[in-house]
């Protein structure tokens, strides 16, 4: 998941608060949609986003780091991320742990 990082703009990243059910796009086509984005206790902008995606074993819900989105259109209910669309599929169903 390389390429050039570009800074999300203030209202992307408000966005991102409250994008359920905006489609989740990677850079070879679409993976799913969000379910939920979850929030740390002191923020009001998510770090984590729950995503639902269709696929041959079924339906996942895979989490997602919002350091991996590109660019949010609150316009067209769409979410860019990096990565192809099976690593993002394959994402843990879980938050990393905590040390």
């Amino acid at each position: 998941m390389g390429g050039v990082k570009r800074l999300l703009l203030a209202s992307e990243r408000e966005a991102l608060a409250s994008c359920n059910g905006y489609v989740v796009e990677a850079s070879d086509g679409r993976v799913g949609a969000v379910e939920t984005p979850l929030f740390p206790p002191d923020r009001s902008q998510p770090d984590y986003l729950v995503l639902r995606t269709d696929g041959a074993v079924g339906v996942r819900h895979p989490v997602l780091a919002t350091a991996l989105v590109e660019e949010v259109d609150s316009r067209r209910r769409l979410i860019r991320v990096r990565g192809r669309k099976e690593q993002i599929e394959n994402l843990p169903e879980h938050l990393p742990l905590a040390i």
